[in-house]
């Protein structure tokens, strides 16, 4: 009699309306269940991220990712990517992450499209009609802009901006107010270190000017993939507009001198000098939200912040040095060098890896080569090989982006009775067997800077002359050489010697942002 009652109220109960719904709710996702098990999931593949989607890219980024919903047939894919214009680069794949690698560092001031049209699920039929979304990305490279410090007219003294991508006119970043002596750019391009004193009439012998360090705002505001924020090269974006000025080191007694920027632009060294006691010089460290210190190590001339913006490479006595730039986190630990090496008087350009530098050995050891000068390549492992012998001297140079070309700055002797030296620029490819091939050669008795594009593809030179030796006549024109004809060319490695472009712009120190 129990059992009937029990079974009553459960048939009363299942017959309430909420009771049915959920019943059928529950038989409809078993026969959707059954379904997708005897059919096979069909929703259309499609491409769930790209990694440079809406994103300004620069040359230290080389590679970026399409990751998939699905997994998919790697040769479906591989045949419909596009990339427009061409970027050559190669393919590998882990899992539904599809990773594209640059052959060379991608050419600054263009747009690109990614485009996949059609591919293939990896577990589709070959009669199956399964979909795939197409896909379309886009991204653009940095644009193609140079700082210069001005030296006519209204831009004398001045640093100066120029953007070729947006094909306007140079703007001032600086006021009159002020006469740059040296800069240089953070990683990014959104900002610039300089240093300058004040133009302001006054009495030098009373009040000698002091340089101060400060950054200004270029009004370029890159966006990095997500893998370049997330790296050790994250640099804060300038506050304000362009021309925005921020104080970093003021002279506080001291006469600020050269300077270098670290390549994560998290550090500077400064040499300064003591204005009431000029025995106390030396290099002093500069890093964010901490107070600038002396870096205690033996005093030296010409420095470089070492590719892992952690050491130093600085001229000290015979040789050069390296030095940490953070002993033990202390302000007074002794800065003992990680290395030396001698006979190498000066550091021109280190590798992106830091496993080799262009350096010049003055062969003072040497009575037969006394007078020439060798640039030498030097390897993290001791090996050293000359590229170059000039019997004028060498003024810089400086890896491509690649570091598979070094670009030298040098100058010969003239056969003459008066002294004078001819400057030019050659192009060595690191190979087993260096040789310099001469690019350019320049008028006797010239001053000429030059400074490599990120992407490898130009040079900008300043090139100062004065017809009659009096540097107050002197006039600078900036020029702009192609370094390759062909994409062939670039991925060998092979640089061409191709009509320079004169261009409009009158000023010191031309250097590409990155």
């Amino acid at each position: 009699m129990s059992f009937d009652r029990t079974a009553r109220r459960t048939y009363r109960r299942w017959r309430l309306p909420l009771d049915r719904v959920a019943l059928a709710l529950m038989a409809g996702l078993l026969v959707l269940a059954a379904l997708l098990v005897l059919l096979g999931d069909h929703a259309g593949a499609r491409v769930q991220q790209f990694s440079w989607q809406e994103r300004s890219v620069g040359a230290e980024n080389v590679a970026f990712t399409l990751t998939f919903t699905r997994p998919m047939d790697p040769d479906s894919v591989e045949a419909n990517l596009q990339i427009t214009p061409d970027l050559p680069g190669r393919i590998s794949w882990a899992g539904r992450r599809l990773a594209y690698t640059l052959d060379a560092p991608i050419p600054y001031g263009e747009s690109y499209a990614v485009t996949v049209p059609e591919a293939r699920d990896r577990f589709a039929d070959a009669d199956d009609e399964m979909q795939f979304e197409p896909f379309e990305g886009n991204f653009q490279s940095r644009d193609r802009a140079i700082a210069y410090i001005g030296s006519e007219g209204a831009e004398a003294g001045r640093l100066m901006l120029s953007n070729f991508s947006q094909e306007a006119a140079a703007v001032p970043l600086t006021s009159p107010d002020w006469q740059v002596l040296d800069f240089e750019p953070y990683p990014l391009g959104d900002r610039l270190l300089f240093s300058a004193i004040s133009a302001i009439e006054g009495d030098p012998a009373t009040a000698p000017p002091a340089a101060e360090l400060y950054a200004v705002a270029t009004g370029l505001a890159p966006l990095p993939p997500e893998d370049t924020v997330n790296s050790d090269r994250t640099v804060s974006f300038a506050p304000g507009e362009m021309g925005a000025v921020t104080p970093i080191l003021g002279s506080n007694g001291y006469q600020n001198l050269a300077f270098d920027l670290s390549p994560d632009g998290q550090t500077i060294v400064v040499q300064r000098v003591n204005q009431a006691n000029p025995a106390d010089f030396g290099p002093w460290v500069i890093t964010e939200d901490n107070a600038p210190r002396p870096l205690d190590t033996e005093p030296g001339g010409e420095f470089l912040i070492g590719p892992d913006s952690a050491s130093l490479l600085m001229l000290q006595g015979q040789g050069t040095a390296v030095i940490p730039l953070d002993p033990d986190a202390s302000a007074t630990a002794t800065a003992e060098p990680l290395d030396f090496l001698p006979e190498f008087g000066r550091v021109f350009d280190i590798t992106s890896d830091g496993t080799a530098a262009a350096m010049v050995n003055f062969n003072q050891n040497d009575p037969e080569r006394r007078f020439v000068e060798t640039l030498v390549l030097v390897t993290s492992q001791g090996e050293e090989t000359e590229l170059l012998d000039a019997t004028g001297s060498i003024i810089s140079a400086e890896f491509d982006p690649t570091d598979r070309i070094l670009y030298v700055l040098a100058s010969d002797l003239l056969p003459s009775e008066e002294y004078q030296e001819q400057p030019f620029l050659a192009a060595i490819a690191l190979t087993d067997e260096p040789q310099p091939l001469r690019l350019l050669n320049f008028p006797p008795q010239a001053r000429v800077s030059m400074d490599v594009s990120p992407d490898g593809l130009a040079a900008i030179l300043a090139v100062a002359l004065s017809p009659d030796d009096n540097p107050a006549n002197e006039r600078v024109q900036t020029v702009l050489l192609p370094l390759f004809q062909t994409t062939e060319q670039r991925l060998a490695g092979v640089p061409t010697v191709t009509e320079p472009n004169i261009l409009s712009l009158a000023g010191q120190q031309p250097t590409w942002l990155p």
